[in-house]
Formats: C-alpha cells, sequence, structure tokens
C-alpha cells in the first residue's frame, strides 16, 4: 500500500507540475504575443543580441521547446533571418536554466502547500472576475501556483522513494544521460524534468553527479519537440529543428567531456557565493555553466556552422508560401505577419502581371491558377488561428478584404481583354505601365504602402472619370455615325478591364497597409 501511495504521489506531483507549466506557458505566451513578435523584429544587432532575445524569452514564459517553435515559426514567417534564430535557439538554452534557479531558490526554501493552494484560488478567481483581455493574468498565477504545488506532492512520494529504493549504484554516464533525455522527451518539458531532478537531488533519492548528468540528457530530449515541430515545414522551419538539435547534441557531448572541471567550478561558485555548497542550487549553476559554454563554443564557429545547415537543407518548395507554417498560428500576431508578407508576394507577381498585360505580353493561366492557389493557403492559414484580441480581429479582417480584392483581381486578369486592352488603348497602358512597376517594388516595404495606397487610388479614381466619359463617349458615336458596334463593345470592355485592374489593386494594398 505503501509503495501505491508513493507511486500515487510522484505521477500526481509530476501531472501538478506538468499542469502547472502549462497554465503558466500557454497564458505568458498570450500576455507577451505582441512584445515577443515586436522584440523578434528588433533582433538585427548580431549574434549577442539574438542569444540574449532567446535567454530573455524563454525566462519570461518559461519553456525554451516553446521558444524553438516560436523561433521555427518567426523564421518561416520571414519576421526574423535564419542566422539570427540561431542565436535566439542557443540562448533559450540559457534561459532554460532559470526554472532550476526558481525551483532551488524558492521550491525548497518555504512550505509549498502552505502558499501554493492560496495562490492557485486567487489565480483562478482573478481569471473569473477580470475581463477576457486581462484573464490571462489570472491563469499565471494559477499556473504558479499549481506549479509548486506539484513540487510540494512530489516531495512527498520521494521521500518515501528515498527510503524504498537506493539509486547509489547507478553511476553508468551513458546511462544516466539516456535517462534524463527519456524524462524529457516523456515529460514534454525540460523544466519539469529538471524541477523532478532537483527534487529527487533535495530528498536524498539521487546524488549531485547524478543529478548533473541527468540534467544534460535533460538538455538532448527538448530537441524531440523541435523535431515534430519540423516535420512537414517548409526549409527554414527544418534548418531551425536541426540547428537545435545539433546545438544540443554538440552542448551534451562537451558538458559530458568536462563534466570534473564543471562540477569543481559549480562547488567552488556555489560556496564562495553562499557561504556553503548547496546542491540543488549547484545544479542550477551547472545547468548554465555548460548551456554558456556550448553557446561559446558554437558562436565561434557560427559562419561554417549556418553553411553546414545550408548545404545539408537547401531551399525547396513553392517560394510564395514558405512564411506559411502551422507553428506560426500558435500566436496570432505572427500569423497575421506571415499571412500579411505572403500577400505581399502574390501581389508583387499580381503587379508583374498586370505590367506584363500593359506592355503587350500574353497573359498566363498557369500563373493565374498558381496566385489563386496561393491565396486559397493563406486563406486556410489563417483558419489556424484561434484566439485573437480585438487589434488582431481587425486586421485579420482587413487581411481577408485584400485577399478578396486579391481574387477579383485574379479575375481581372483572366479576362480576355487582357490581351487586347493595351492594343485598344495604348495611351492608357503607357500611362499606367509605369505605376505597375513602381508598385511591383514598393509593395514589399511597410512604410511606404500608405503612400502607394495613395497613389493607386488617384489613378483608380482618375481611370473610373476617364471610363464613364469614354464609354459614354463610344456609345454615342456608335449611335450617330454607325461604328462597328462589336469594335465598340470591345473597347468599353478594354475601359472596364483597366478600370477593375487599378481599384483592385489600390484596395487590396490599401487594406493590406490598414
Amino acid at each position: 500500500m505503501k509503495i501505491m501511495e508513493m507511486a500515487a504521489a510522484l505521477i500526481g506531483g509530476i501531472g501538478l507540475f506538468i499542469l502547472g507549466m502549462q497554465m503558466m506557458t500557454g497564458a505568458l505566451k498570450e500576455l507577451a504575443g505582441e512584445f515577443i513578435k515586436d522584440w523578434m523584429k528588433r533582433i538585427s544587432g548580431g549574434t549577442g543580441r539574438a542569444i540574449f532575445s532567446g535567454a530573455l524569452i524563454t525566462a519570461i514564459i518559461q519553456s525554451s521547446t516553446a521558444v524553438t517553435v516560436l523561433t521555427i515559426g518567426f523564421v518561416s514567417a520571414g519576421l526574423l533571418p535564419f542566422r539570427q534564430s540561431i542565436g535566439v535557439i542557443m540562448g533559450a538554452n540559457i534561459g532554460s536554466t532559470s526554472t532550476g534557479w526558481l525551483v532551488s531558490f524558492i521550491g525548497f526554501k518555504v512550505d509549498l502547500l502552505a502558499w501554493a493552494l492560496p495562490v492557485i484560488g486567487l489565480g483562478v478567481l482573478a481569471q473569473t472576475i477580470l475581463p477576457k483581455n486581462k484573464a490571462a493574468y489570472g491563469e499565471v498565477f494559477a499556473g504558479f501556483g499549481m506549479l509548486f504545488l506539484g513540487i510540494g506532492v512530489l516531495q512527498a512520494g520521494m521521500a518515501d522513494l528515498q527510503t524504498a529504493v537506493s539509486f547509489e549504484g547507478l553511476t553508468n554516464i551513458f546511462l544516466l544521460v539516456t535517462v534524463g533525455a527519456v524524462m524529457t522527451v516523456i515529460m514534454q518539458s525540460s523544466s519539469v524534468a529538471v524541477a523532478t531532478t532537483l527534487t529527487a537531488l533535495f530528498s536524498g533519492v539521487i546524488g549531485f553527479e547524478q543529478a548533473a548528468y541527468l540534467v544534460i540528457g535533460q538538455n538532448i530530449g527538448t530537441t524531440f519537440t523541435a523535431v515534430l515541430a519540423a516535420i512537414g515545414a517548409g526549409t527554414a522551419a527544418k534548418r531551425a529543428g536541426l540547428t537545435h538539435v545539433l546545438f544540443n547534441l554538440g552542448t551534451a557531448f562537451l558538458a559530458v567531456l568536462l563534466t570534473p572541471l564543471l562540477l569543481w567550478t559549480t562547488r567552488g561558485l556555489s560556496t564562495a557565493f553562499f557561504g556553503t555548497f548547496d546542491a540543488a542550487v549547484g545544479i542550477a549553476i551547472f545547468h548554465t555553466l555548460f548551456n554558456v559554454l556550448g553557446v561559446l563554443a558554437f558562436a565561434a564557429v557560427l559562419p561554417w556552422f549556418v553553411r553546414l545547415l545550408e548545404w545539408l537543407l537547401p531551399d525547396k518548395g513553392d517560394p510564395l508560401l514558405h512564411h506559411l507554417d502551422a507553428s506560426v498560428a500558435v500566436i496570432p500576431e505572427v500569423a497575421l505577419e506571415a499571412a500579411h508578407r505572403t500577400i505581399q508576394l502574390i501581389l508583387a507577381k499580381l503587379f508583374g502581371l498586370a505590367r506584363n498585360a500593359l506592355a503587350g505580353g500574353a497573359t498566363s493561366i498557369e500563373e493565374i491558377a498558381h496566385l489563386h492557389n496561393a491565396a486559397m493557403q493563406v486563406r486556410t492559414f489563417l483558419t489556424q488561428i484561434e484566439t485573437m484580441s480585438p487589434d488582431v480581429f481587425n486586421r485579420h479582417v482587413q487581411i481577408l478584404h485584400a485577399l478578396d480584392h486579391i481574387d477579383r483581381l485574379l479575375q481581372v486578369l483572366s479576362e480576355p481583354a487582357a490581351n487586347v486592352a493595351d492594343r485598344l488603348h495604348p495611351g492608357l497602358a503607357e500611362r499606367w505601365l509605369p505605376l505597375m512597376g513602381k508598385a511591383e517594388k514598393l509593395i514589399f516595404d511597410d512604410k511606404a504602402m500608405p503612400a502607394l495606397a495613395a497613389e493607386l487610388g488617384d489613378a483608380s479614381a482618375a481611370m473610373a472619370k476617364h471610363r464613364k466619359v469614354r464609354r459614354d463617349e463610344y456609345f454615342v458615336r456608335a449611335a450617330k455615325s454607325g461604328d462597328d458596334l462589336d469594335l465598340v463593345l470591345k473597347k468599353v470592355d478594354a475601359l472596364l478591364w483597366y478600370d477593375g485592374v487599378l481599384y483592385h489593386c489600390w484596395r487590396a494594398v490599401a487594406r493590406l497597409g490598414d
């Protein structure tokens, strides 16, 4: 019966900790979504800034796996260059050590069960009474309390485990590292695995060196989720996933190779800062030391590492759709940014088609079909976005409007008039040809988009006025002088074609820039 109670406490404690981490991480991601997007956009100051960003964001949302998956999405969305993503992934490993520091400093220094329950209660109450857009704050508190309630229950189970089982004979380094990796894969969180290891160490179930090798293995285990996130994704996502795998394996190899030196340094630092050696804090120091060592080693060879990854995974797939990745939908703001950039690529192609038609070129039915499919893929991608703030919702609506105008523009460009408009109205073709070329270049410049939309709007208004006047003139002349009615109708269709092209170009750009 004692064994059953012990097993229940261990499983229940781990379960509560996982639940608390999931609640806290999910809420923090929701609250920090705009901050993370803006911060990622500003990572342009080199590898050092990218590493710092990865560490900071991981410490905020308490999940290196989540940051790695998000980084894969940011790279896919075009918000983060691949080279910078390597720094973020490396920094995430340093940031993941924050959980160990949190647990070792707080988790074993206070009566967890005494205050965890009130924190959970206050968190749930706040989640219930706060407005919908603020409810995540309550979820953070509830998750935080649940996390430490799990540690408290886990401690009780570990105390019984110490008397029931002895792990003194478990000294095989390879086996300990493997067990650590398997723990992370099963628990789907290195933070949970590290917290479990710290609890076992604090309770006397395992020794300090055993805990150190387990933590090294847990660093390797985090790569499992990154691999899953990269399966079926684009090249950028696969490169980021492979980066995570190679970096963690390389860091683990260095850590195992230098373990005696790292353990000696850990004991020295712990004694120097705290006056005595604290094993739990020591593991937090050790975890941080070997991750910093890995970052320094890989940063030194970063240019060669980048080239290796690009050689192993060359660019593939439809370049129009490489920003769209399912992992991006985790943060609605980033998902909409990915859709925005994909629409920019589609519009650039459409401006090119319009420019080609105005120059007398033939319309490519295959290219029209390709762009139509790309627009449909954007719509499908947008359906994966779930929770949205009012601002995100409004932007979502604007993007859907832009997609609607893209569909209508595709219909106009596929009309028979596209192949004769330049011959029937050569003056109009010459007038609007430079504008299409300008739009094709400026569509990727978000700052220039309002001015571009205004210029297209003026052009559309001028064309609508010209179409109205000339249409009336054509029909009056046909009625008076018996002009070829078939030719008149073709000229009117061509006028409507010009009008439709300029109008939908204007509205698509205006909606996208709102």
